[in-house]
C-alpha cells in the first residue's frame, strides 16, 4: 500500500498501477490478482507486466497462478528477479527463514542492492554465495538506486526451479479491524502472520494531520516505538501542507518529501519472537495527530 503512494505519483510514462489489497499478495488475493491482470491487460494493453510481492511475499503463489488456465494464454512469464542486501547475506535468517530461502531458490536473476553503502568485503561474499546457489542464476549482478538493465526483462524464467518449501505460501493468515473505510480517529488496520514475521498496517482518514517531528522520533530508531527487532517501518504521512515518506529498514532510517496527496498510510514488519502490542502503537500514533 505504502509502495503503490511512492511509485504512483508524477507518472509520465504512462505506466497503470494496480494495488493489491489484503497482505500477501500470493497467499489471500489470488481472485483479486487474476482480475486486476485481467483489467489491466484488457484496458492498458501493457507490452511489460511487473509484479512485486510484499517483501514476506512468497513467489511460487504468484507464478502457480500466472501459469495457471486463467492466464497462461494472457501473460508469458520471463525471468524471475529477486534484491537482496549483500550486508546481510551473513544474517542467519537468510539461511533459516523458509521465505526468504524460496525467494532466493525461485529466482533467475539475482541482484545486490544498495551497494553504494556496502564494503568490498560485503560485495565478495555476496558474489561468493550467489555463485554457489544451485540450479545456478542466469544473471547475478548488483545496483545503486534500482538503477537495473532493462534487457534482463527479456530473459525467459526457468520453470523448472521449484520452491523448496512447496506448502508455504497457504500458510499465512491475516485479520482486520471492523472498519472497512478509516474515519477522524478510526484507522483501518489490518495485521498479517507467517513465515516468521509479523506484520500490521494501518490507512488514515484525509482529515488527519500528523506531527513531522514526532513521527520521525516516533518511528526512528532507537524512538520510543519500544520494538527491539524491527525489519522494516514504511509510511507516507499528511503533515499538512506537505507530505513525508518514511522509510526505515531495521536501524537505518530514511525520510523525504513526497507528492502523494491522498492518506496517510503505515506498514511496520517485525520478527515473530517480537512482542509488539498494535493496539497501543496505534494508541501512540493517534497522539502524534496536530
Amino acid at each position: 500500500a505504502v509502495d503503490q503512494a511512492v511509485l504512483e505519483v508524477n507518472n509520465e510514462t504512462k505506466v497503470t498501477i494496480r494495488e493489491i489489497p489484503g497482505g500477501c499478495i500470493c497467499c489471500v488475493m489470488n481472485v483479486p490478482m487474476r482480475d486486476a491482470i485481467a483489467e489491466i491487460v484488457k484496458h492498458s494493453r501493457p507490452d511489460r507486466l511487473l509484479i512485486e510481492p510484499t517483501g514476506l511475499g512468497h513467489p511460487a503463489g504468484i507464478l502457480d497462478q500466472l501459469r495457471s488456465a486463467d492466464l497462461k494464454n494472457t501473460v508469458d512469464v520471463s525471468a524471475v528477479v529477486c534484491l537482496v542486501d549483500p550486508r546481510f547475506i551473513d544474517d542467519s535468517r537468510l539461511a533459516e527463514v523458509s521465505i526468504f530461502r524460496d525467494q532466493v531458490c525461485l529466482s533467475d536473476i539475482l541482484i545486490a542492492s544498495k551497494t553504494d553503502l556496502a564494503s568490498a568485503e560485503d560485495l565478495k561474499a555476496y558474489y561468493t554465495w550467489a555463485k554457489s546457489l544451485f540450479p545456478p542464476k542466469l544473471v547475478i549482478g548488483e545496483t545503486i538506486m534500482g538503477d537495473l538493465d532493462l534487457g534482463l526483462l527479456n530473459l525467459r524464467a526457468n520453470e523448472k526451479r521449484l520452491p523448496l518449501f512447496q506448502d508455504l505460501h497457504s500458510k499465512n493468515t491475516m485479520t482486520s479491524t471492523n472498519v472497512t473505510h478509516p474515519v477522524s480517529g478510526r484507522p483501518f488496520r489490518a495485521e498479517n502472520k507467517g513465515s516468521g514475521y509479523q506484520a500490521c498496517g494501518w490507512i488514515f482518514s484525509q482529515s488527519e494531520i500528523f506531527d513531522r517531528e514526532a513521527l520521525i522520533d516516533y518511528l526512528g530508531p532507537p524512538g520510543p516505538l519500544g520494538l527491539e527487532k524491527v525489519e522494516r517501518v514504511k509510511g507516507a504521512f499528511c503533515i499538512g501542507e506537505d507530505w513525508l515518506l518514511i522509510d526505515r529498514v531495521k536501524k537505518e532510517m530514511t525520510f523525504m518529501p513526497i507528492a502523494y496527496r491522498r492518506d496517510s498510510r503505515l506498514e511496520i514488519i517485525l520478527p515473530d519472537e517480537e512482542t509488539a502490542d498494535w493496539d497501543q502503537i496505534e494508541t501512540e500514533l493517534m497522539r502524534i495527530l496536530r
